[in-house]
């Protein structure tokens, strides 16, 4: 996964010195994780992290060049000179151009992260805004850091209910700054890769074993099955399927009983672009809309349990899901 910090050291409103050790510790955990560290080159934030992380890649045996890369604009000077630096096709980070062109770090960024700072803090957050990136505003420290948070977290209550209580662990003021780190780099992660998989299948008794299969098995993979029928939401029922399948990471159908509900949002999911595994029992015919579609194929349990772990390993070597790009 790549992540961009961005922010500033410069006048930060709370803990200055703080905030200091926790931008280093975000660097370290960042390529602890296994994650590349995009960098601006032009911040104090960014020269801090950088250092950060370029230390600790040094000891553990990793590689800074491949780790960190970032990308000093064509009239810039690099703060830096760790890991990878690139120059940046952009003159500039200003939005007044003929062409509107997303800044390459943001633009190859899976997720955003943002402390402290002032203006330009704000400007790279409008560009992960463009870009459609995850954005994670850090408050602990003041400045656009907290703006972006609150203006975040208004917007997940309204477009994303799910995911608030998760966003609210970033509002903390705890001084253990190394497990603050972990949790918004853990954070990043959950957004760029949701842990919960929507489920479709007709709600009928006979299928219940089907739905305990799904759900042993995404477990095994660290994911969490989710059925609409179990939601205690008081949401009618179509805007909470329709939220489900968007929130979901992959979804798995059974198309064994082809009811409308299930065509339906089977359909919504394909419109969406979702990762898609299906399933049917032996001996049903598949109509000609999804006969195209590559479908596990079960008689008895062990059959369906054998064909989503292959499956789900599949996923799991040529897909981002487990963090990776």
């Amino acid at each position: 996964m790549r992540i961009l910090v961005g922010g500033s050291l410069k006048e930060v409103p709370r803990d200055p010195e703080l905030c200091r050790e926790f931008v280093a510790v975000l660097g370290r955990e960042i390529v602890k994780r296994g994650h590349v560290l995009l960098n601006g080159c032009r911040s104090s934030v960014d020269k801090e992290i950088a250092v950060a992380a370029q230390e600790w890649l040094v000891r553990n045996g990793g590689n800074p060049d491949k780790s960190i890369i970032s990308y000093c604009n064509k009239n810039d000077q690099p703060v830096h000179k760790f890991g990878s630096i690139r120059q940046s096709a952009l003159p500039d980070w200003q939005m007044n151009h003929p062409q509107l062109r997303i800044p390459e770090q943001v633009d190859k960024a899976d997720a955003t992260i943002f402390v402290a700072g002032h203006e330009g803090t704000f400007m790279a957050k409008n560009w992960a805004f463009v870009a459609r990136k995850p954005i994670l505003g850090v408050p602990r420290f003041g400045g656009a850091g907290e703006t972006i948070y609150d203006n975040e977290l208004e917007h997940l209550r309204k477009d994303s209910i799910t995911v608030v209580e998760d966003y609210e662990t970033l509002n903390q003021v705890s001084t253990d700054i190394s497990r603050y780190a972990e949790e918004v780099v853990a954070l990043a992660e959950r957004l760029v890769t949701p842990r919960s998989v929507f489920t479709i299948m007709s709600f009928e008794k006979k299928f219940r074993d089907v739905y305990e299969t799904y759900k042993e098995v995404c477990k095994e993979f660290g994911f969490e099955a989710e059925r609409t029928d179990e939601s205690v939401s008081l949401e009618r029922i179509v805007p909470r399927v329709e939220r489900g399948i968007r929130g979901s990471a992959f979804v798995i159908a059974d198309v064994s009983e082809q009811s409308p509900n299930v065509f339906y949002e089977l359909g919504f999911a394909r419109g969406l672009g979702k990762p898609l595994i299906m399933t049917v029992r032996k001996g049903n015919k598949l109509p000609f809309d999804v006969a195209d579609i590559p479908a596990i194929e079960w008689k008895i349990l062990e059959d369906l349990r054998e064909g989503l772990r292959k499956r789900l390993q599949q996923m799991k070597a040529s897909y981002a899901f487990w963090g990776c790009s």
